[in-house]
């Protein structure tokens, strides 16, 4: 099987559908009960706006001015150094959408467990050292937020 593509394309679409999606949620996400032209909205409404514009140009970009590559599915393409990285970008990539409903569904501190051992065992660390500073950190972060500036985290 052959696909024609570029990464400028891929990349483009991807990240215009995402920043589309977002902004259509932006008002039953952030409730406000301000009635002024700007309130809590306005900036993410500006973030998302601006992403959508540059990704879509990106995506226009890879359309009609770069060259294409031709990618062929067959047992070489397999064996390349690209593949692997694509496959271990792919497994991040996982890990961090798994991250996201745990932050969700148990919050703070499980899915940060979940996450510094999981990304640590992902790179092979085996420095004690790694875990203890990853762990220091996401203890100061909480303690940061529900004791310096008393905000529940989830």
């Amino acid at each position: 099987m052959k696909i024609t593509y570029n990464s400028e394309i891929v990349a483009g679409f991807l990240f215009t559908v995402i920043a589309v999606v977002l902004f259509l949620l932006v008002p039953s996400q952030i409730h406000t009960l301000e009635t002024t032209e700007i309130n809590a909205q306005t900036v993410p409404r500006i973030a998302l706006g601006g992403l959508g514009i540059f990704s879509f140009l990106l995506f226009l970009q890879g359309v009609f001015l770069l060259p294409k590559k031709t990618l062929v599915f067959n047992e070489a393409l397999y064996a390349t150094r690209d593949f692997r990285d694509a496959i271990r970008s792919t497994v991040y990539i996982a890990i961090m959408i798994v991250y996201v409903v745990l932050f969700s569904l148990l919050g703070f501190i499980a899915a940060n467990v979940y996450l510094i051992f999981t990304v640590l065992l992902y790179y092979r660390s085996t420095k004690k050292s790694h875990y203890i500073v990853a762990f220091s950190v996401s203890a100061i972060v909480y303690l940061v937020f529900t004791v310096g500036l008393n905000i529940s985290l989830p």
